[in-house]
């Protein structure tokens, strides 16, 4: 990811440790819902794998964040963040069992403040 040839928006982490971290994004969208609010998605995947000499298969996870923000005044804005987890195929066996559907969700409520200048 990360070439013109490949626009994935991509990430990749290296550990201490004989371990690396390598997530994509998959898929995102936006929906200006008026002037004073804004929502959005972004789907990532991410490949967790040793990189020292192990024939453990690599970890895959996917993970869906579900944004919305609104607005409240000239210095605040106040949202929601969902983030949902989802199976796949190679990694459980119950990917089949839960058809396409979330098997975990985390629901946060954001409150950003513009901060002031002053140093």
């Amino acid at each position: 990811g990360g070439k013109e040839s490949d626009p994935l928006t991509t990430t990749l982490l290296y550990f201490k440790g004989p371990a690396a971290q390598k997530t994509f994004v998959i898929s995102h969208g936006q929906d200006p819902l008026d002037s004073e609010a804004w929502s959005g998605y972004e789907l990532a995947r991410s490949i967790f794998a040793l990189t020292n000499q192990s024939t453990a298969p690599p970890v895959t996870t996917d993970t869906e964040a579900l944004y919305s923000f609104k607005k409240i005044g000239n210095d605040i804005v106040e949202g929601r963040l969902r983030l949902a987890g989802y199976l796949t195929p190679q990694a459980d066996q119950l990917y089949f069992d839960a058809k396409n559907r979330a098997v975990s969700l985390s629901d946060y409520t954001l409150s950003l403040r513009r901060s002031s200048n002053v140093e």
